[in-house]
């Protein structure tokens, strides 16, 4: 394994961090904040400039760069991106050291959990703006900007995208990987910037139009009110950032095709299909559940597709309490939270590609019962699925279960009740966000002992990398000279 690349292409990614600093130093300055809040922005990336650039000051000779380098820098980056930016919440707001990492690498990973909800009314908006803004840096990946920024990498840059960007139906725009990157990043500043826009004609200040963009665009939704988006009590706020959370759930490449008028293909499209019929379906039964609570129709369909999209896309912003909703709509919810979105977009959870090829599977199966003697393949979006590609999907399941059940079993330890410890972990390991005492909305995890936290901060890493890069970087073999 080519380590001395990993190293000089870390220490590129602190470089670039220590830059991605600034437009929260020049916020701090332009609203006059505390000296300490300034010198904090400044300590900390003076330290990312210094890690960086003692890692990537001197160029290694062999530059070869292949799947297994792509998949332990991926890992190792998001692990020191996030403990680096930490270091503003821990030298400003007066957070412990645990609490500082915990609130990174919820950004990071686009969780959007928080310990420090409890203090929102203290903090400086610049830290307000780097709270939400690692959600935008998190949401399509730090790792992409190091193939711009060292181009001679070519088609290797293409590993780096597969490790970071994982699902099952993941892969390139364009045949350069430098142009793939560009349009990504094209549709995604794009529709940050449009939804801002939005928001502002809503009535919503500049400072706070720009915040819920971040949360809605990385799908992490940190919250810089208690009540989240129902401070507002704007119906028509409510409404653009609840399709904007279901339209950050899809995939970029439909935006892609979509801006080339390809529009049959995207129309086509099976998980497309899945997704919007998942949403459907979902609105549907747990209005059925709630309408008596309401005298408006149009606000039970507002809150119940907005709870809807916010689950479903693992952003976590909210605008009503559902705790006091029937139990079922609680399991739907929860039925949510695993899901997830679709794969190709900044959204977690398992994908929903994987659940619609996991129901055909069944039904598969089903069907050799009966005639063992029959071949019954599997088609998505009008092919064939390979057994390969089967058995990666059914072992990414079996996977991310047991993983699930000892994070569990371990952060159990320190939780009070089951439910409190069940709905940590999902809210964790699937980057969702609130959900402690079971899917308790806007919920603050500051109570939690620190060596859950820290847990809770490796969960959040296993489920935005989709579990195996972590695996494979803390794997002996991985490090055994061969």
């Amino acid at each position: 394994m080519n380590t001395g690349m990993i190293r000089y292409m870390l220490g590129k990614l602190l470089l670039i961090l220590s830059v991605l600093m600034l437009p929260s130093l020049i916020l701090g300055f332009a609203y006059s904040e505390p000296r300490q809040v300034l010198l904090s922005f400044l300590a900390s990336m003076a330290i990312s400039a210094i890690l960086g650039y003692l890692l990537s000051f001197r160029k290694p000779k062999t530059q070869d760069f292949y799947s297994q380098e792509s998949i332990v820098l991926v890992a190792l980056a998001w692990f020191s991106l996030s403990a680096v930016g930490a270091l503003p919440f821990y030298l400003s707001s007066g957070a412990s050291l645990v609490d500082a990492l915990f609130e990174s690498f919820s950004g990071f990973t686009t969780t959007g959990a928080s310990v420090l909800s409890h203090t929102l009314d203290s903090l400086p908006r610049s830290l307000l703006f780097w709270r939400s803004f690692t959600l935008m840096i998190g949401g399509m990946g730090m790792l992409v900007f190091i193939i711009q920024v060292l181009p001679n990498l070519g088609s290797h840059g293409l590993y780096i995208m597969r490790a970071e960007m994982p699902g099952p139906n993941f892969g390139k725009l364009e045949s350069k990987v430098s142009s793939s990157i560009n349009i990504l990043y094209g549709i995604y500043l794009s529709m940050t910037a449009v939804l801002t826009l939005l928001l502002r004609l809503g009535g919503v200040p500049w400072f706070d139009s720009v915040l819920l963009a971040f949360g809605t665009a990385g799908t992490g939704g940190f919250n810089f009110y208690p009540n989240s988006v129902a401070h507002y009590g704007n119906p028509y706020v409510e409404v653009v950032i609840a399709i904007g959370m279901m339209v950050f759930g899809m995939s970029y490449i439909f935006f892609y095709l979509i801006a080339i008028r390809k529009y049959r293909q995207v129309l086509r499209s099976e998980e497309l299909h899945w997704y919007l019929g998942i949403i459907l379906v979902s609105v549907v039964l747990i209005s059925i559940g709630v309408y008596q609570r309401y005298d408006s129709f149009g606000s039970m369909l507002r809150d119940v597709f907005f709870t809807v999209s916010s689950v479903n896309s693992t952003t976590a912003y909210t605008t009503v309490d559902f705790r006091p909703w029937p139990v079922y709509t609680h399991v739907i919810l929860l039925f949510l939270m695993f899901v997830g979105a679709m794969s190709g977009s900044t959204s977690s959870g398992l994908k929903v590609a994987r659940l619609a090829v996991f129901v055909k599977s069944i039904r598969q199966e089903m069907r050799r019962m009966v005639s063992p003697d029959r071949a019954v393949p599997i088609n998505y979006d009008g092919k064939e699925l390979s057994q390969r590609e089967q058995r990666s999907i059914a072992f990414y399941l079996m996977t991310y279960l047991a993983v699930f059940l000892i994070l569990l079993a371990v952060i159990s330890l320190d939780t009070k009740t089951f439910s409190s410890a069940f709905s940590a972990v999902i809210a964790t390991l699937n980057n969702v966000g609130g959900g402690l005492d079971l899917l308790g909305p806007s919920m603050d995890y500051s109570a939690l002992h620190d060596r859950t936290k820290l847990i809770m901060c490796l969960a959040m890493v296993l489920g935005r990398l989709e579990i195996y890069p972590v695996l494979i970087l803390f794997a002996p073999s991985t490090w055994r000279k061969v």
